[in-house]
């Protein structure tokens, strides 16, 4: 795979409302195909809503739920990774990225870390994934998925990229938090940070898919990105409207970046293994 078409979806959603929001997806899907784009995005939780609270066990529901039969039917031509709560087999409620290719759905990364501070109580409503698995896409290569919180501890994308992902990709609800002076507000520069610091050190594309609207007290902020192997923004949504971003992912420029610098490909693994248990084995329970 040479390059791919990618567009990501900074949209809103209405709030518990799936049909609504299915809806959403099924249009937005349904025009990117027509514009020639090989996958489309959506932010966190994007079928459901984010502040979901007790209802989030209603909501929830399984993968192959008859429901969610649109979105397979549309990803027979389109890839359709988005946001929901899902159900597993063993009836544990998730925080979940589901990915709809070739008919089928898949769930591709459960939520790990769970904000419990400031504003945020997820873990309350949900319980946390148990595992940081890059995977397959025929239409993307090899991905990386990770759901906003998760993307603040660099284990996550570090596993991911060495697992063989060249696109990172982070669903996001990330909502405004006030702070004193002008300019971006400090979430918004803090989250360029780190995805360029991630491409960067990673040798990967990172794309950002932040959600917009109010909901409750909470407004999203929106500025989904999409930076490349380099660190440098390849192209970034507005802040606080929704908007369309399309950007192709050139896959000959990850290699161009790892022939230049080598930093990614000479990581020890095993050492960084090692020095991990040693820590484990040491810290005090």
């Amino acid at each position: 795979m040479l390059t791919a078409k990618l567009r990501i979806a900074q949209s809103d959603c209405t709030l518990a409302n799936f049909d609504e929001n299915l809806e959403r997806h099924c249009t937005l899907s349904e025009q990117a195909l027509r514009d020639g784009a090989d996958a489309i995005v959506f932010p966190e939780l994007s079928l459901t809503g984010y502040n979901v609270q007790d209802a989030a066990q209603d909501i929830a529901m399984h993968i192959e739920d008859a429901r969610l039969a649109p979105l397979r039917e549309l990803s027979r031509k389109i890839t359709i990774i988005c946001g929901s709560i899902e159900l597993s087999e063993e009836y544990g409620v998730y925080n979940s990225a589901l990915m709809f290719e070739d008919g089928t759905g898949r769930s591709i990364h459960r939520k790990i870390y769970l904000p419990t501070y400031g504003m945020f109580e997820e873990l309350r409503y949900f319980s946390a994934g148990q595992q940081i698995k890059a995977v397959n896409s025929k239409r993307l290569g090899r991905i990386g998925v990770a759901i906003c919180e998760d993307f603040w501890h660099v284990s996550v994308p570090y596993l991911l990229a060495h697992q063989g992902a060249k696109l990172l990709l982070v669903l996001m609800s990330s909502p405004l938090r006030l702070s004193p002076g002008s300019g971006n507000p400090a979430i918004v520069t803090q989250w360029q940070t780190i995805a360029s610091t991630y491409a960067f050190l990673f040798s990967s594309y990172v794309a950002c898919v932040n959600r917009v609207g109010n909901e409750d007290s909470f407004t999203y902020w929106g500025n989904s990105s999409l930076t490349g192997p380099d660190g440098s923004v390849i192209g970034a949504a507005p802040l606080f409207e929704p908007h369309i971003l399309d950007a192709v992912l050139d896959f000959a420029e990850i290699k161009r970046t790892r022939l230049h610098s080598s930093h990614f490909l000479d990581e020890d693994l095993r050492l960084i293994a090692a020095e991990l248990n040693d820590i484990i084995v040491q810290r005090p329970q």
